[in-house]
């Protein structure tokens, strides 16, 4: 069965597909634990945080939820060295990277950097899932595609849309990322999402996983879809 067809026989396993995130640059550690705890309570399927968090979540309970913390988060420009160093200094504590693909050289038509960059990364990484994120609101469709098939060159598992901070991720975004990557490749849809309906156009576009601060706000939106069924 489809990832939709599942959704729609059963709205609430959108939990399963939920990244659960705080990367609030001033988010204090309580606000941190409470994140954890409502992964664990609501079975989503990560607790997404800054670099300097990912030790208190790795601490925290969370069942089988992963633990994933954003590489160089919010900056795009650093160089790949400090990325990696970064990556190999959690590694001890997340089960997931994700990675900003680095603006500059993208901006400079430099394609060779932007894959290097990503690659760079994925080594550091190891086997463990690597999602990049080439923050689609601020580039039109060609730019989207062509920044997608970049960052999959580069290793990345997942196609990543945005961080939030540029403007919500639109539906055609989605369209737009997988014109430029082959099937092997996921899409992770974030930036924005707040209800059930929001996430499962997203799914339904070819996202297998949704990012959100508002993750428990979408589950019960999906609690609404089985009450009308």
């Amino acid at each position: 069965m489809s990832l939709e067809a599942t959704l729609d026989a059963d709205p609430t396993q959108i939990a399963s597909i939920l990244d659960h995130t705080n990367v609030d640059p001033a988010a204090t550690a309580a606000e941190i634990r409470t994140l954890c705890r409502e992964v664990r309570e609501h079975g989503f399927c990560s607790a997404v945080v800054v670099p300097y968090h990912a030790p208190l979540a790795h601490e925290c309970p969370h069942g089988a939820a992963n633990v994933v913390a954003v590489a160089r988060f919010p900056s795009r420009i650093q160089n790949a060295p400090a990325k990696r160093a970064q990556v190999e200094a959690l590694r001890p504590y997340v089960d997931e990277s994700d990675l900003l693909m680095t603006r500059t050289p993208f901006a400079n038509c430099d394609d060779e950097a932007v894959i290097d960059d990503v690659a760079a990364v994925r080594d550091a990484v190891g086997d463990r899932p690597l999602k990049c994120i080439v923050e689609s609101p601020t580039l039109d469709p060609e730019a989207i595609t062509h920044a997608a098939g970049l960052v999959e060159s580069g290793g990345a598992d997942y196609v990543k849309t945005a961080v939030g901070y540029d403007g919500p991720t639109a539906r055609e975004e989605i369209d737009a990322i997988r014109a430029g990557i082959g099937d092997d490749t996921a899409i992770k849809a974030s930036g924005g999402i707040s209800t059930y309906e929001e996430a499962m156009a997203m799914v339904r576009a070819g996202a297998s996983r949704i990012g959100a601060s508002s993750s428990v706000e979408i589950l019960e939106s999906s609690r609404d879809h089985v009450a009308d069924a």
